[in-house]
């Protein structure tokens, strides 16, 4: 009768050992989940515009919790890649969309290895036309056939791509956990 409940200790104390032991790892993946949560980059674009101005730009913002590493930048018109160095693909891109517009423009990009911030903001484009102004249909018409492409990572290399095409964006690529 002495040994039984020796068993019956034993066994209870294993199955206590163990259900602390899973607590105990449910917690740790819980702690990783929100510290990768607590860096996590999140890349969006909006526009201002004045039509009546002809003033029109694009701006880049983090606005997640952490740092954005840029991986990669790109800039695609009706589906074809515009190559260049630094700003050019943007310049090249507004000819492309506005052949027989006069404007001036401001340009700039986000190069492989930049870091940027949280909160940073970024004038991707600032375009201001000349008389006589296009409308804003025809702008909006022109914007719509471009694609801005930007592949970066978090603190943790987690990688995500934001486009200006997709309706899901900033989702994870892959993860490389360490």
């Amino acid at each position: 009768m002495n040994i039984e409940w020796q068993i019956v200790a034993g066994i209870s104390t294993l199955i206590i050992a163990l259900c602390a032991l899973c607590v105990s790892i449910w917690q740790v993946r819980q702690g990783i989940k929100h510290n990768r949560l607590q860096v996590r980059p999140h890349l969006d674009t909006w526009t201002e515009t004045n039509p009546q101005a002809g003033h029109y730009a694009v701006m880049l913002m983090n606005n997640g919790l952490g740092p954005a590493i840029i991986e990669d930048f790109s800039i695609k018109i009706d589906g074809n890649d515009i190559p260049g160095i630094g700003s050019e693909p943007i310049e090249k891109g507004l000819k492309i969309l506005f052949p027989d517009k006069t404007y001036t423009s401001h340009q700039s990009f986000v190069a492989r290895g930049y870091c940027m911030a949280e909160k940073e903001k970024c004038q991707l484009v600032i375009i201001q036309f000349q008389t006589p102004l296009p409308s804003a249909e025809y702008v909006t018409h022109a914007f719509n056939r471009s694609e801005v492409k930007i592949v970066y990572k978090s603190l943790y290399e987690e990688e995500f791509e934001f486009s200006t095409k997709e309706t899901d964006t900033n989702l994870p690529l892959r993860s490389k956990r360490s």
